[in-house]
């Protein structure tokens, strides 16, 4: 896993940074004042990808007195580039999104998460081919841990081994092993308690075959009574059938009685309804030249009205014209009013402006504005001194370190040549007399001499630029402070010069207005306004004269339409008269004769129920003592049956135990297979246990992390350290016992760890570290591409801190990015890229430099 862009919202101390780059950046240097967030960067990676973090809960994370936040990290993996959004919320009851998306080949983004976040978080987990633990263990040495392998017991040191080795996976063989074998035990015991009883079973043999005799007996006389009894039956077994198909036709003709007698009463219901009608419609006839004398006045009546309403509607429009004129005559004289009241309106705020863009004060703002871009200008200039002097300092230093290794050098050179008395140089093997000793010295003792010189004038030079650069840098956060007002004052010079712009406009503007207000109010004066509307209303008076309407003779036709509207009714009600009475007497005369025929069929459906009900009685009889005879039948067939299942019994009893003695030789063959499934795990548990393979995973494992971890702390020491690992020691009682101690090997001999100092210790733990890391990552099948090493550096002095920049720097080829975290100031310009946290008021920012 690669990181490439990592952009944070609301986490821990940032509120919302720019996102930080990382593409580029192989050897880095994570620095910034304690506290301000160096390793909270690291925890939104972390918290990012797997949802976890130092914080116990999430709800910590997020940014005090926000409600939401979100990480989102673009990182490589073998060859591809995946993005990862993870968002978490305070609101309601809480709760998170989890988004993975991947890149195809024309840059975009596209999404592949799964349905639920458990679940896209297994994928993420599968596709880095490391869980957090891993993570932890492996790619990022975390603040105060680095001796979280060394400080341990030595079994406390095998089992942080055998996790990181996967050897659990062996404990659950085991114990896999172990659950199989009780099962195996208690089948071995269900067995021979199955064999036990079996023998019992067997035992009963002899009785049961007298059982089985005695019961053949009994079986046969039951079938000889029960017989006889069924002979005697089928006499009487046709009378339930018939007794049913009698109530059957029973129901039928009731049914049908009910449905006669339901009809006749619908047609009675209708011969009624239809005399009814015949009786009113020869009413209407009877009146037949009296309605249609009244139907003809309606009709002269309703043309009259027809022709004055239409008059009237012609005067109705001619009403709505004029109202619409006198509405567009009075919109005219209100668009004027409203005109005036525009003016009005345009003119005060012109006179507000006036007013507003008196004295401003605005040459006071403009001087404090330049000198305060002054003091701008120098804070830069400052600042380029500060950085020449920075660089200044890095070359003095890195000159001196030159200079230390050279006079090293010289020392070791003049020692050597000091000690010997030889005719051989031990320095070029090219003979040597007194001469040119005295002379050899002489010059290495001069170039010493010189070198020391200008270390030392470096080193004081360093101390004076140092100095320099802290007094440079006091008095640019001092300017910072002052050049905060700067934009503040820019933004009030701005305003206050707009409202001087808008007062010369509005004396500009404010006599035109004046004088259009009062044109406007001179028309509304004069009524000089709507003269095609006023034209419009004298023509339209003209033409009402024309129409010619008279209301009186409109009341007197609506008087006598009212009169003789009733006769619309009775006219239709003759028509409907004249159409309907044939039909309906013809109608009334059917229904007679229907119910005549009704009325004779009831008389039929009740003879018939009465022939029913005789022969149902006489059925009756015979049925009962059907009833009788088969409860007999039953009562035998019970005995019968009660006697073939002794019978069955004894049978299946006496076939049973014949099974039982096939089932005693299958149950025997396979107690004795269970019996040597029982050896062959208890083999397996003992391989499987720890001083079977997972012991000798850790024989195979510890060479490769010995020999690791002496490469990089011969780094760090010159050579100077090794280490080894001890697998056994002998106890004091005698034999082996199984250990994994640490010893360590110097100029002054071998030691255990415990007894090395915090720096010697610190490069100790952290060559194990690492080559522990190397080691976790190879045995998860995952490329260990980044190292984050957020460890204090603190316990060295300059020689080890410079030992471990070297070790750092030696190991930067085994990965694609290396990120160390630190606050010493002396350790950054040992790396090429900074990026450094500040901690300011709106949340911690990032700068990559």
């Amino acid at each position: 896993m690669l990181p490439i862009r990592l952009e944070i919202k609301n986490f821990l101390p940032y509120r919302t940074p720019d996102p930080i780059r990382f593409e580029g950046v192989h050897l880095a240097c994570l620095t910034g004042a304690n506290g301000a967030g160096k390793s909270s960067l690291l925890d939104a990676i972390t918290w990012a990808l797997w949802g976890k973090a130092r914080a116990k809960r999430d709800e910590d994370l997020v940014h005090l007195g926000q409600q939401d936040m979100y990480v989102q990290l673009d990182f490589e993996q073998e060859g591809q580039l995946y993005r990862v959004i993870r968002r978490r919320t305070r609101r309601q009851r809480g709760g998170g999104t989890l988004d993975l998306l991947v890149q195809d080949s024309e840059t975009q983004f596209n999404l592949i998460s799964e349905p639920n976040v458990r679940a896209t978080q297994a994928r993420i987990d599968s596709l880095l081919r490391l869980d957090y633990d891993t993570f932890c263990n492996s790619a990022f040495l975390q603040q105060g841990k680095a001796d979280a392998f060394t400080t341990k017991t030595p079994r406390e040191r095998k089992q942080i081994l055998s996790d990181i080795l996967g050897l659990a996976q062996w404990e659950q063989y085991e114990a896999a092993v172990k659950e199989q074998l009780k099962a195996i035990e208690s089948e071995v015991k269900v067995f021979e308690l199955r064999l036990q009883e079996i023998e019992g079973e067997l035992a009963r043999e002899a009785g049961l075959q007298v059982a089985l005799v005695e019961a053949e007996r009994a079986e046969a006389e039951a079938r000889h009574i029960l017989q006889a009894a069924e002979t005697r039956l089928k006499e009487y077994e046709h009378a339930p059938k018939e007794m049913l198909d009698a109530r059957e036709r029973l129901n039928e003709v009731n049914r049908r009685l009910a449905e006669h007698q339901h009809e006749a009463n619908d047609v009675q219901r209708t011969i009624g309804y239809h005399q009814e009608r015949a009786a009113i419609y020869a009413a209407v006839l009877v009146a037949r030249e009296e309605i249609e004398h009244g139907y003809a006045a309606l009709h002269t009546a309703r043309a009259a009205d027809h022709a004055l309403a239409d008059k009237l509607r012609e005067l109705g429009e001619f009403d709505k014209q004029q109202h619409e004129l006198e509405m567009t005559l009075q919109a005219e004289r209100a668009e004027l009013e409203n005109e005036c009241g525009r003016y009005e309106e345009r003119i005060k705020r012109l006179e507000q402006t006036l007013q507003r863009g008196g004295d401003t004060g605005i040459e006071q703002v403009q001087a404090e504005v330049q000198e305060l871009q002054a003091l701008e200008q120098a804070r830069e200039v400052l600042r380029v001194q500060t950085g020449q002097l920075g660089e200044e300092r890095a070359e003095l230093e890195a000159t001196n370190r030159a200079l230390h290794s050279e006079m090293l050098n010289l020392k070791d050179r003049l020692d050597r040549l000091q000690s010997t008395e030889e005719a051989i140089c031990p320095l070029c093997g090219q003979p040597l007399d007194a001469a040119h000793r005295a002379e050899l010295l002489e010059q290495l003792t001069l170039e010493g001499t010189q070198r020391g010189d200008t270390y030392r004038a470096n080193k004081k030079r360093i101390e004076t630029v140092v100095e320099e650069v802290r007094a440079g840098k006091q008095q640019v956060n001092e300017t910072e402070v002052e050049l905060k007002r700067l934009q503040p004052l820019m933004e009030r010079l701005g305003a206050l010069q707009a409202q001087v712009d808008q007062a010369q406009e509005a004396a500009r503007q404010l006599k035109a207005e004046q004088s259009g207000l009062q044109q406007v109010r001179d028309l509304m004066a004069k009524d000089d306004y709507g003269h095609v509307t006023r034209a419009q209303l004298q023509k339209l008076e003209a033409r009402r004269a024309e129409i010619g309407y008279d209301r009186d003779s409109h009341d007197a036709a609506r008087q006598q339409l009212e009169t003789y509207r009733e006769y619309e009714r009775r006219y239709y009600e003759l028509d409907t008269a004249a159409k309907e009475l044939p039909n309906t007497q013809t109608l009334l005369q059917e229904g007679l004769l229907r119910l005549e025929r009704l009325e004779k069929g009831m008389a039929e459906d009740q003879q018939a129920i009465t022939n029913l009900q005789e022969e149902i009685a006489r059925l009756q009889i015979q049925v009962e003592e059907y009833t009788a005879r088969s409860e007999e039948v039953t009562t035998l067939r019970t005995a019968a049956d009660s006697a073939y299942h002794r019978l069955v019994n004894a049978r299946q009893e006496l076939d049973a135990l014949e099974k039982l003695r096939l089932r005693k030789a299958e149950i025997a063959l396979r107690a004795e297979q269970k019996r040597y499934d029982h050896a062959l795990y208890e083999e397996l548990r003992l391989a499987f246990g720890k001083n079977g393979i997972p012991a000798m995973m850790i024989e195979t494992a510890i060479p490769e992390l010995e020999s690791a971890a002496n490469v990089l702390l011969s780094r760090m020491t010159s050579g100077r350290m090794n280490l080894r690992f001890t697998t056994q020691r002998e106890k004091i009682t005698g034999g082996m016992a199984e250990t994994l101690d640490i010893e360590i090997a110097d100029e002054l001999g071998t030691r255990s760890y415990e007894l090395y100092s915090g720096g010697e210790a610190f490069r100790i733990d952290f060559a194990i570290r690492v080559a522990l890391s190397q080691l976790l990552a190879r045995r998860a099948g995952a490329h260990l591409r980044t190292l984050f090493i957020d460890e204090g550096f603190g316990t060295q002095d300059a020689d080890g801190r410079d030992r471990l920049v070297e070790a750092i720097t030696a190991i930067q080829e085994d990965f694609d990015m290396i990120l160390v975290i630190t606050h010493i100031d002396e350790l950054r310009d040992s790396f090429p890229v900074h990026i450094v946290v500040d901690k300011t008021p709106d949340g911690s920012r990032v700068v990559v430099r």
